[in-house]
């Protein structure tokens, strides 16, 4: 119905914190299925997905902890 009614894409933003012990490795993975699934659902309504997972900048950690994280998750 949306892809009739003009849209042409659709955005999902998972957004992922770092702190103590966290994004897991099940978060991360669990995030990435999501995602993938949510981006196969998209192609099959005829729309292009957009998927962001987004790691949060702001907290105590150090920038390379984030950049690790960053890139784990992408």
């Amino acid at each position: 119905m949306t892809r009739q009614m003009g849209a042409c894409f659709a955005k999902w933003r998972a957004v992922i914190a770092i702190g103590q012990g966290i994004p897991s490795r099940g978060c991360i993975e669990a995030n990435a299925q999501a995602l993938a699934r949510y981006a196969a659902l998209c192609q099959e309504a005829g729309l292009v997905p957009i998927v962001e997972p987004e790691v949060v900048m702001d907290g105590e950690h150090t920038l390379e902890n984030c950049c690790k994280v960053t890139e784990e998750v992408l």
